[in-house]
């Protein structure tokens, strides 16, 4: 028997998770976003925002019924309650759930909080990830809780914290030579070239001939604008990981493909273009990605490649979407095409990323809305206030 759908007219006006940036536009889709992300759903479902939006919807009975299990205790109570208010998840889908539901609450508070952030931050978002690593350390102050929130610390460019991070880890763990390592990076990026080379030592002396070693060392060489030496770190690491791959036939794929990244990124230093394009492995599941990012260096004459490339990555998938929409936008805007940037950029909000806002902000400029351009900095200015109050 066919059964019905609650939501029996398409919403023009969506709910967006923030967390997984998915936009939704019924309740069933609501409920099957939450039965399979309930961990970044946590927060949001049954949000006052979501009811209201629920209530817009026409569900001014299922919105207050959201409001009533919104007040239930514990999470997986109120989870599950959630997703049976209509008929649309079987027993046997939402018993498994249960279980699930049940035995992350069995742990610990900061585990449930590090499973969270670490979920951001595979799905690219590490922004929002660090609240959440901060709110678990006041519970305990552990070496791979320390470990992850530098990782997320670095990926936003926040090297001074994520050295302050691993000193406390690699004091806590100080024999762990992921930590050590991850501590040895953020020194090089931090431009702290004496420490980092001491931790470097350390691991070559425990490790002989790793790769991840070579390769930071032909990063610190590369920030040190000595490209030739960079070069020769960086196709050992290469070639230890690509020797690696054929004798076990497996690979660390991560670290090969930062290899040919940092590899293309020296030639473009050495204004080698066409080695920097080749440098890169087809394979990779970021090449469109990096070719574009060299196409646009090269200048406005090479814009449409770089724009035709990440127009691949899009479609390919499996990204940030958010992100590759943001520099879509800005090719566009440095190719002066305002109205495709605008259409780019559109496809990117809502969004808190202060990297998208900003670009709006300067597409707006570009347009001539001179009042959504001061809006657009002064909510970017707010948010960084933020974070910087917040310690993050």
């Amino acid at each position: 028997m066919l059964q019905l759908c609650t939501s029996q007219q398409i919403s023009e006006t969506p709910f967006t998770f923030k967390a997984t940036g998915i936009r939704v536009y019924s309740i069933e889709e609501a409920l099957y976003h939450a039965y399979h992300y309930w961990q970044e759903s946590a927060d949001e479902i049954l949000s006052a925002k979501m009811v209201a939006w629920v209530s817009d919807l026409g569900h001014s009975q299922l919105s207050v019924t959201m409001a009533v299990i919104a007040k239930e205790e514990p999470l997986s109570k109120r989870m599950l309650a959630f997703l049976g208010i209509i008929e649309y998840f079987n027993e046997t889908e939402l018993s498994h759930l249960k279980k699930d539901l049940e035995s992350w609450e069995h742990r610990v508070e900061w585990e449930r909080l590090k499973d969270r952030a670490d979920n951001l931050v595979s799905r690219g978002d590490p922004a929002k990830a660090l609240p959440l690593y901060a709110r678990a350390l006041k519970y305990e102050e552990n070496a791979p809780l320390l470990n992850n929130m530098a990782i997320a610390s670095m990926q936003l460019a926040n090297h001074g914290q994520a050295v302050s991070l691993l000193a406390k880890a690699h004091a806590i763990e100080p024999n762990n030579p992921a930590i050590t390592l991850h501590y040895a990076e953020a020194a090089i990026l931090n431009r702290d070239y004496e420490k980092a080379e001491l931790l470097l030592r350390k691991t070559e002396e425990a490790i002989p001939g790793n790769a991840d070693t070579a390769f930071l060392r032909g990063t610190m060489a590369y920030q040190q604008e000595n490209y030739p030496l960079a070069l020769s770190w960086l196709e050992k690491a290469k070639t230890i990981c690509t020797k690696a791959t054929q004798a076990e036939n497996t690979t660390n794929r991560a670290l090969l493909y930062q290899c040919t990244h940092k590899l293309a990124e020296t030639y473009v230093k050495m204004s080698q273009q066409d080695k920097a394009l080749a440098a890169l492995d087809q394979n990779d599941p970021n090449y469109h990605i990096k070719m574009a990012e060299i196409y646009a260096q090269n200048g406005h004459v090479h814009m449409p490649d770089a724009i035709r490339h990440t127009k691949e990555a899009i479609a390919k998938g499996g990204h940030n979407a958010t992100a590759l929409w943001t520099k879509l936008a800005m090719y566009y805007r440095m190719d002066f095409d305002w109205q495709r940037a605008g259409e780019a950029i559109a496809n990117a909000l809502p969004s808190e990323s202060e990297a998208t806002l900003l670009e709006n902000a300067r597409i707006q400029k570009g347009l001539g809305r001179m009042r959504d351009y001061r809006a657009g900095l002064l909510e970017v200015l707010s948010k960084l206030k933020k974070r910087y109050r917040a310690g993050e």
